[in-house]
């Protein structure tokens, strides 16, 4: 709503929403990288195990937004 309300086009804001989505998931599924993260990059501790579910359930919330957008 907040992209809409700013008057981002359509298309831009479903791009954004992609972006986030990509780094939402590599950091819920520990992919992400030094190379991926810039100057940002910080590596946290965490429990390490299979988060391939909880990834894939952050992802279709993504792409339920990216829906409704476009």
């Amino acid at each position: 709503e907040t992209y809409i309300a700013l008057g981002v086009p359509t298309q831009s804001a479903a791009r954004a929403v992609a972006i986030m989505k990509s780094a939402a998931t590599a950091l819920i599924g520990q992919t992400s990288t030094p190379e991926n993260g810039g100057t940002k990059f910080r590596k946290m501790e965490t429990t390490v195990g299979d988060c391939s579910a909880l990834v894939a359930e952050a992802a279709s919330y993504f792409d339920r937004v990216i829906s409704a957008i476009g």
